[in-house]
């Protein structure tokens, strides 16, 4: 029988401030969520990151992104859309989208 994959878990142990963790589990009982569901898919978000062009809409993963000499962004794989072909208004909203998983990961999603 063939396993699935990720299917070995392992207990994880950390310490969160309380009122989030009171907020987060609220939320999580609200929409009928498991906390351990959340933590694993933003795990393997910041193990892999991915995004999806604004151009085309394909997902990948940033590491087969290539980055634009040109303006630093990544290059979308399917389409080659980087923030060249964007009009300044579009890529100051599109920057700051970027910005909320730069905020959650710490950092650029990659180096240039």
């Amino acid at each position: 029988m063939k396993k699935a994959k990720h299917s070995h878990k392992k207990k994880l142990t950390t310490t969160i401030n309380k009122e989030i963790l009171d907020e987060a589990k609220r939320l999580c009982k609200e929409k009928n969520i498991k906390i351990a569901s959340i933590l694993e898919r933003f795990l393997s978000f910041f193990a892999d990151p991915w995004v999806y062009c604004f151009e085309c809409g394909e997902k990948f993963y940033v590491k087969e992104g290539e980055l634009c000499p040109k303006c630093g962004w990544l290059k979308c794989p399917k389409c080659g859309a980087c923030r060249c072909g964007l009009d300044e208004n579009t890529a100051i909203a599109v920057f700051h989208m970027r910005r909320v998983y730069e905020d959650l990961l710490m950092g650029r999603l990659k180096q240039s």
